[in-house]
């Protein structure tokens, strides 16, 4: 029987733990037993997490993939409000106030987004100077700084597109696509200018022309612009060699890379797998 609703719940998605050890690192101000949480722990027969934590629920699963693990959380979550984590951040003190208090500030809401900062105390990035999130501001979310309101996202059928993410076809865009469809559906979106958690510093710049990066962004060009996705590959790899990420002679190679991603999208949509 599922367990009954709590206010606030952190949805972990992780790979291959054992134990719970890696939760302490999360919450270095001791809170980690003041939190409800759910950890997907996609992994195999051999490394399983029992929770002897009240607080603590677990669902082991070999399933593979991102957004199917941020999907598996969702119907199972217990929260009013949940919020998306990742099982390398460190969270500020007091974080259920602040995650709540976005829902008291903006009480129409269905998603509230918020900061995270590098590991020397810098903001991760410039985020947009708006409130409600606009078709351009969505575009700067970071996957692990979504909340949202777990009812209305399964009222409206808003979930992780299964294609865009980690482990998926397209490997990336996992929040992009997720943010788009929050949306398409014309759901109440907002920004909160707090800093909710650290991340650890990626460098995005040395996978700008990579072939995965390519394939990706072909497919997500057609998803968002349909045929004009293959004039945006072309762009894109003019970018790439202008700025010299690439070498002027691969760019027929990337380009027909970015093609390819196209290609498999477009055999899903006709599938009937993927909607544009």
């Amino acid at each position: 029987m599922k367990p009954a609703s709590v206010p606030f719940e952190i949805l972990i998605s992780t790979m291959f733990r054992s134990d719970l050890s890696f939760l302490d690192p999360m919450f270095p101000n001791g809170e980690v037993h003041t939190y409800p949480i759910l950890i997907i722990n996609q992994t195999d027969s051999k490394r399983h997490i029992t929770s002897l934590q009240p607080n603590v629920r677990v669902i082991n699963t070999e399933e593979r993939g991102l957004p199917q693990s941020r999907n598996m959380a969702i119907q199972h979550a217990i929260g009013e409000v949940c919020l998306v984590a990742d099982d390398d951040v460190t969270y500020v003190p007091n974080l259920q106030s602040i995650i709540l208090g976005g829902y008291i500030t903006y009480p129409d809401a269905a998603v509230v987004t918020f900061q995270l900062q590098k590991t020397n105390g810098k903001i991760f990035r410039k985020y947009p100077k708006v409130t409600r999130h606009t078709n351009h501001s969505y575009k700067t979310v970071n996957g692990v700084v979504i909340s949202f309101k777990k009812d209305v996202l399964l009222q409206h059928n808003v979930l992780y597109n299964p294609h865009f993410g980690l482990g998926a076809i397209f490997s990336g865009a996992n929040e992009y696509v997720f943010m788009r469809n929050v949306m398409k559906a014309k759901l109440p979106a907002y920004f909160i200018p707090k800093v909710i958690l650290t991340h650890p510093d990626v460098s995005s710049g040395q996978d700008l022309g990579s072939d995965r990066l390519l394939y990706l962004r072909g497919a997500l060009a057609y998803k968002c612009y349909g045929i004009w996705g293959y004039l945006w590959v072309l762009k894109y790899v003019f970018f790439l060699v202008r700025h010299k990420i690439i070498k002027t002679g691969s760019a027929f190679a990337k380009a027909k890379t970015g093609f390819s991603g196209i290609k498999k999208y477009k055999q899903l949509v006709a599938s009937g797998q993927e909607r544009r």
